[in-house]
């Protein structure tokens, strides 16, 4: 019955770890199934010894190892326990045994508590219970499989007819067919302010690389957590020793970066990248919009509350002034009909007011001034209104109208020739590779105006985004960076994006060298439709975020 499971698994070869003499029988069975078996009486062995035996068959039997455990619980544990210690010996090999290594273990129910309190590293594990031979032919064997979930593990019943297992994948789902719950770990920096957050358990998470990482847990069935790195970078190549997020990937501190790169050949050296590549890039030059309007025509800016301020201060003092005209000239006309002085003082300052706001409102008045003063003054707010009215008809028309933007520059070679602004850029990105490698003079030149301005400002090469965006609102900063910055500038137009002819290259997720899972991510990530992800609108957090600058 053994044989008959092991044939149902596909196992083309089976490593065979026992503390009894192995029956002939079984050894035949295996040789004519086809089944390649090599077994040890672990009995006297020491640890020593299986880790010996592991590391000769590991280069026997990949790309796995298939491991029968004919044990008592006790040693199976044990044996699992020196598997796990030697997978984790060999986590930048071509393999990750403890992901693709499949345990069979003989035994009975009794032995699943001690199995599941034994905190297994190897995933893939089931216990399989054989009839014993007292219980004649009517009895039929059980499995258990060793199954993640969101809490942790535990084991799950497998099916069986006939001495056979109906779906294969249920015993080690692991390998081929979704993770069950497993919880990875995504790394991704804290600023990747390029796509907008949401929130994700209190922790903000950036929107189109959570995006693909939700659609993949959806369809590998597996929960993540995401992470920051410790510096907060992209990662810098120290004697090889790398920093930030890809330092995170080569010390298998995170299973993915959930973050997108641009891949380079130096990071290749520490992390793999799914393929197809998210998108095409280029550098790019984010710079914030000058105003078109000069500090000297402030005035004629629509919309202005000074300029209402001012408008009607100017309009009472310009009532007043006149219905003090009207009072001197006409006191002698006052004295003659001997009106009181309240009616004749509000019946000139209502006659005013009309006259005033009549010339205000091109309207006109009925009101006849007999004084060249009076006349004067009116014909000169009637000058002033007409005046106003149509250059602010004029500005709310050009305001509202399509403008040619005359732009401070418009290629690398312009920017450098700008003294006026200041440069930036993350030294821990891509960007930096392309412009320490680079021996063409334009860059040349924006390296050395960056360098030197980094003496005095340490900001211009920081690894945070943020603070490259508030010098960029703050004016005359360039900041130079992937041409993904053309969704931030889409979500606000005073952002203004040039990309240029330098630094051309791909975008992709990020594995880490030698992930066991890199086979599985790749297929699912070309199955996916990563076009779901236009669904959600990230460019509104984009907003938010930078309405509060």
């Amino acid at each position: 019955m053994l044989v008959h499971l092991l044939i149902s698994l596909n196992w083309q070869s089976v490593l065979v770890l026992r503390e009894q003499e192995l029956d002939i029988h079984f050894s035949r069975s295996l040789e004519t199934s086809g089944i390649t078996s090599m077994d040890y009486d672990t009995s006297s062995f020491t640890e020593e010894h299986l880790l010996t035996i592991l590391g000769d068959l590991e280069k026997l039997l990949q790309p796995r190892l298939n491991v029968l455990l004919l044990c008592d619980v006790t040693t199976s544990v044990s044996v699992v326990r020196q598997l796990s210690r030697f997978c984790g010996t060999k986590s930048n090999s071509s393999v990750d045994l403890c992901h693709v290594s499949r345990v069979l273990v003989v035994g009975t129910s009794d032995d699943l508590p001690v199995l599941l309190d034994s905190n297994i590293q190897v995933e893939n594990v089931a216990l399989v219970e054989l009839p014993s031979r007292h219980q004649g032919h009517s009895s039929k064997a059980r499995m258990w499989t060793l199954m993640f979930h969101p809490n942790g593990r535990a084991f799950a019943d497998v099916a069986l007819s006939n001495d056979t297992i109906i779906n294969p994948t249920d015993v080690f789902p692991n390998v081929k067919f979704g993770y069950n719950g497993r919880q990875f770990t995504a790394v991704m920096k804290d600023n990747s302010f390029g796509y907008g957050y949401i929130t994700v358990n209190k922790r903000r998470v950036f929107g189109f690389p959570f995006c693909v990482l939700n659609l993949l847990a959806e369809h590998m069935n597996f929960s993540y957590r995401v992470i920051s790195p410790r510096e907060d970078d992209w990662g810098k190549n120290i004697n090889g020793s790398w920093t930030g997020l890809l330092g995170m990937l080569q010390r298998r501190e995170a299973d993915l970066a959930s973050d997108i790169l641009t891949i380079h050949i130096d990071r290749t050296a520490v992390a793999d990248y799914l393929l197809p590549p998210i998108a095409e890039t280029k550098q790019a030059i984010m710079y914030k919009k000058e105003d078109d309007v000069d500090e000297d025509t402030f005035l004629l800016r629509p919309f202005q509350p000074f300029v209402f301020i001012m408008f009607g201060v100017s309009l009472i003092t310009c009532m007043i002034f006149l219905s003090f005209l009207i009072l001197v000239h006409d006191k002698d006309e006052f004295h003659s009909r001997k009106c009181r002085t309240g009616a004749w003082t509000i019946q000139t300052i209502t006659q005013t007011t009309f006259e005033i706001l009549g010339a205000t409102l091109k309207q006109g008045s009925t009101a006849r001034s007999s004084h060249t003063s009076e006349k004067i003054l009116v014909w000169a707010w009637w000058m002033f209104t007409i005046i106003i009215s149509a250059v602010y008809c004029g500005t709310i028309m050009t305001t509202f109208a399509v403008k040619l933007e005359t732009q401070p520059f418009s290629n690398m070679a312009e920017l450098a020739a700008r003294e006026d602004y200041k440069i930036g850029y993350d030294a821990s990105s891509i960007t930096e590779n392309i412009f320490q490698n680079s021996h063409q003079s334009v860059v040349m030149a924006i390296k050395q105006r960056v360098q030197d301005l980094s003496a005095r400002d340490p900001d211009v090469f920081s690894s945070n985004g943020t603070k490259h965006l508030q010098k960029v609102w703050e004016g005359k900063y360039a900041y130079i960076q992937d041409s993904l910055l053309i969704a931030l500038s889409n979500a606000n137009c005073k952002l203004k994006v040039i990309e240029t002819i330098y630094g051309r290259g791909f975008v992709a997720f990020y594995l880490p060298k030698w992930s066991p899972f890199k086979q599985d991510f790749r297929n699912r990530f070309v199955s996916i439709d990563i076009s779901i992800c236009e669904k959600y609108d990230w460019n509104e957090s984009i907003v938010v975020r930078l309405s509060r600058k």
